[in-house]
Formats: structure tokens, C-alpha cells, sequence
């Protein structure tokens, strides 16, 4: 059998061998800004790393000015005056006193890189064992939608990736490390008889980082803690068919945006193996709301999008109804705790039409009570209130009700005849 390639892993561990420099001091410390490496000299000098004070305000966008031998570095949090020979400081009207001083070497100004970074705002953190300074962290959005949750509990994390990855992508995990391939590719490589290709895009865990010296690269440490390193590494050599250089470009440019789902699970939330049974009860829960409360033959059983969490103690799931490829005509959006309890739903409906199926006054009360008692608590008892929302509910086509503590919400729409909303008031 034939055999093309290398692992991504091999072959960018050869560029990084080929391409690190060493400075003054024999070590070349590597810059990774907010998760990418940048290509930045650098100096260490007396345990301080310093760096070109014009290249830093590139990166960190702040402007430099200079008057005589001083240097204003100016940005709208923090304007900073440091003095060539002088290791006195001004932050914003504050005096510092610094355990260095800029240097002047060759015409170019370098300033200390922790102390400007961090006056910035930013966090900055060492790891001498491979001279990387890390500066912020890997924080980019999502901007992605329709997705499923991929646990990787080896390395503690959680991506969510598009529901066309199910049919357009392989998603494999080895040793903890996760390997994603363009299928329509993988299929031909396999069709040519070829043992092994490369993947478009792993997720690895390391001591050392191969992003470091990567600065022209689509690579990325998404987490640094403990001496370890999670990085997502992007083909460098992009092995994919004529016909198959879409599909494998549509993986290759959704990968990057998943990135931005990427939640590393620490101390603060464990990730065990209950959170996989509370997204299954939830499905249950979600798919039970169609069968009985939802009008017949509007959403997809298979077609609940995203599910995610935006902070440690909810979760959200919604599916819709697309008039278009760019409109939602109408949308179920349902959140639950930690325990997988249901404790909002909103049945959205922009502009679908829908049959009517009025209620009396009775049979919506009955419906309301019938909904709580099933999914929220079985002793719960509502009664009629006023409108609490009545900019988005027309008077007389809705009606809204909550139990005698104030703390649950139902609003029926009594002309389709279904719970449009159920939520928890504000304490």
C-alpha cells in the first residue's frame, strides 16, 4: 500500500527546528499574543524580556510618541511615560518605580514587555522551560452556528462543531488528540490506495508549543496551564484532490471559527460524565414540548442545532424553521440548570403561518398548569395574572399566568392554542 505525508505534528516540528533564531544570551524567546505566534525580536536581559516598543504598539495598538528621551505610550485604559535611562514610570498620573530600564540599542527603543503588556491589560505568563511568553489568551468568537458538542475528556475541553461536519467530516480522536479530515477527500486518498493523509486541522496537548514559532501559520495555543499546552495546528501542507479543494476549504475555514466554542474545563466546572446524561434528558425534554404543546409538523426531530453553554450552570438548545437560507420564520429557544431542569422556553414565531386553534379562558389555564406540573414541578399551580410583558404580547390574543409566590411565568397564545413562553421571574 501506498503511503503520502506526514502528521501535521512531524512536519511543523521540522519548521519550527529550521526557524528559531537565539539572541544575545543564546535563547530565543518566542512571543504568542492572544493564542498566535508573532514574529517579534526580542532581548533577555537581567531576567526581563524586552522587546521594540514600536513593534509592541503594532500588536497592542497603542500609539508611541516621543519627547526628547522620554516615551509616551498612549491608548484609551492606560498611558504610560517611561525615560530612556531611568527606571522611573508614570501610569496614568501614578509614579512607578521599575527594577529595569529601557534600552537603546541601535537607534531602537525596548522596553520591558511584561510591564507595558500588563499595564495594558493584559496578562502575561512565562514558561521558561521553552523561553515563550505568552501575552493574553486565545479569545476569539465562534460566529458559528448549528452545532454539536464534542467532549474531549482526556484533555478537559469542549468544541462545538457544525451539524454538516456529521456528513462532511471525520472526527477522530487518538491518545487524546483530536483529528479532523475532510471526508470527500479521505474518501479518494483511500480510493488511491493510500494508507494515511493528513488531517485538516488536530487539536494536540503538550509541554511545548509548536504555535511559538509558527507566525505565518494557522496555529494556535487555544490553553496554557500546568506546563501544558492545547494547541489546534492547521495543514501546512494541504493534501486534498482538484475536485475535493472545496469541501476541503469549507472544513478548513470552519475550523477556525470553531475555535472560538473552544472551553477548556477546570476547577471552576468539572466536566464528568453527568453532563452527557443531562444533554440526553434534555433531547428528551425538548422532543416531548413537540409532540404535545408545539403545532404539528413545524420543526424537525433531528434538527435540535446547538447546544452550549454560556455559563457554568445553564445550558441552551434552540431549533427553527428557515424561510430562507438567511431568514427564520419561526424558533424554539429552551435553557436548562445543571441539572438538566427546564427553566425557560420561548416559542419565537417571526412570521410563520400557522393554523388557528383557539382556547377558552379555562382551556388555557388548564394548558398552562399541564405544562409546569409536567416539566417544572408537579405541585405547582398557576393562576391568571396580569400581563407582564404586554409590549410583546397583544392583549386578548395572549394571556399570562403565575403561581402565588411570584416566581414562575406561562404565557398562552389562545388563538394557535400552545405555551408561547415559560420562565423563572427574577427574584
Amino acid at each position: 500500500m501506498k503511503s503520502i505525508g506526514k502528521y501535521l505534528s512531524l512536519v511543523l516540528i521540522l519548521v519550527v527546528l529550521l526557524s528559531i533564531p537565539v539572541n544575545a544570551q543564546g535563547h530565543k524567546v518566542n512571543v504568542i499574543l492572544d493564542g498566535a505566534g508573532v514574529d517579534m525580536e526580542t532581548i533577555l536581559e537581567s531576567d526581563r524580556i524586552f522587546v521594540p516598543v514600536e513593534a509592541l504598539g503594532e500588536k497592542l495598538d497603542f500609539k508611541v510618541e516621543y519627547v526628547d528621551n522620554q516615551i509616551y505610550i498612549i491608548k484609551n485604559n492606560a498611558n504610560i511615560l517611561l525615560t530612556i535611562n531611568s527606571n522611573m514610570a508614570m501610569v496614568n498620573d501614578e509614579e512607578l518605580e521599575l527594577d529595569v530600564k529601557p534600552l537603546l540599542i541601535d537607534n531602537n527603543i525596548f522596553v520591558p514587555l511584561r510591564f507595558v503588556a500588563e499595564s495594558m491589560g493584559k496578562d502575561v505568563t512565562w514558561d521558561g522551560s521553552n523561553y515563550n511568553v505568552l501575552i493574553g489568551e486565545f479569545n476569539q468568537e465562534a460566529n458559528i452556528e448549528d452545532t454539536f458538542i464534542y467532549f474531549n475528556e482526556e484533555y478537559g475541553y469542549t468544541l462545538s462543531f457544525p451539524n454538516s461536519w456529521k456528513d462532511e467530516a471525520i472526527i477522530e480522536t487518538k491518545d487524546g488528540t483530536l483529528y479532523v479530515y475532510d471526508k470527500k477527500t479521505a474518501e479518494r486518498f483511500i480510493e488511491d490506495g493510500y494508507e494515511s493523509y493528513g488531517p485538516v486541522f488536530e487539536v494536540r496537548l503538550s509541554d511545548y508549543s509548536l504555535t511559538a514559532g509558527l507566525t505565518c501559520s494557522d496555529a494556535y495555543v487555544l490553553d496554557y496551564s500546568d506546563g501544558k499546552y492545547i494547541e489546534a495546528l492547521f495543514g501546512s501542507d494541504f493534501q486534498f484532490y482538484p475536485e475535493t479543494v472545496d469541501s476541503y476549504k469549507k472544513i478548513y475555514d470552519e475550523g477556525l471559527k470553531v475555535l472560538g466554542s473552544f472551553r477548556k474545563i477546570n476547577a471552576d466546572y468539572e466536566f464528568v460524565e453527568d453532563d452527557k446524561d443531562n444533554y440526553e434528558r434534555e433531547i428528551e425534554v425538548l422532543y416531548d414540548i413537540l409532540e404535545n404543546y408545539v403545532p404539528e409538523n413545524i420543526f424537525k426531530r433531528d434538527e435540535i442545532f446547538t447546544y452550549r453553554k454560556p455559563i457554568p450552570n445553564s445550558s441552551f438548545l434552540y431549533m427553527r424553521n428557515m424561510e430562507n437560507e438567511d431568514e427564520v420564520s419561526i424558533k424554539i429557544e429552551s435553557e436548562f440548570d445543571e441539572k438538566a431542569n427546564l427553566i425557560r422556553y420561548h416559542l419565537k414565531n417571526y412570521h410563520h403561518e400557522l393554523e388557528e386553534s383557539e382556547l377558552t379562558q379555562d382551556n388555557a389555564l388548564k394548558l398552562a398548569n399541564e405544562f409546569v406540573n409536567r416539566y417544572v414541578d408537579k405541585y405547582i399551580e398557576l393562576n391568571r395574572i396580569p400581563d407582564l410583558y404586554p409590549s410583546l404580547y397583544e392583549e386578548g390574543k395572549h394571556e399570562t399566568y403565575g403561581d402565588k409566590d411570584c416566581r414562575y411565568v406561562v404565557v398562552v397564545d389562545l388563538v394557535h392554542g400552545f405555551v408561547e413562553y415559560y420562565g423563572l421571574l427574577d427574584d
